[in-house]
């Protein structure tokens, strides 16, 4: 079985982030977007069809992370930091779960329930700031991972 080398995996990962990054700036431009209430339906399916996009790539992301990333490489060449791997999975859990919640909140809502609409739109906002800290935990961990002198060479 051939495998995908580390560096062809860390940058699809890179590609993978920066794609995500893109797709969490829009959502956030939509979930602000300032419109008339005659306008709320516009919103509504722009929203409905962010959201879409994002979960798809945020699922492909930690999938691969998961699979063939990074979380693989640091359990592997530095055991003493599977625990925040471990946590990292965590999170990867219950962004899904929060995905699942979600989809149907957001496929369901109309313009005219304007207070869930804007529940919604507070409870995707809530995800993406997690998944922001998230991100950031990730690369402190990768940089820890990647730049920790190992010693011994005195």
């Amino acid at each position: 079985m051939h495998g995908i080398d580390t560096h062809s995996q860390a940058n699809v990962a890179r590609m993978e982030h920066q794609i995500l990054d893109h797709v969490k700036q829009a959502l956030r431009v939509t979930l602000s977007w300032k419109v008339p209430s005659a306008g709320l339906s516009r919103k509504v399916s722009s929203v409905r069809f962010t959201f879409q996009s994002f979960q798809r790539h945020i699922e492909r992301l930690m999938d691969l992370e998961e699979q063939d990333g990074y979380m693989r490489a640091v359990a592997e060449t530095k055991p003493n930091m599977f625990s925040r791997v471990e946590r990292l999975e965590r999170d990867h859990e219950n962004f899904r779960n929060a995905l699942h919640v979600l989809q149907p909140e957001v496929e369901s809502v109309s313009e005219y329930q304007i207070v869930e609409f804007e529940e919604v739109c507070g409870d995707i906002l809530a995800l993406l700031e997690k998944i922001d800290q998230h991100d950031l935990e990730e690369i402190e961990l990768l940089q820890e991972t990647m730049l920790m002198d190992e010693g011994g060479e005195g």
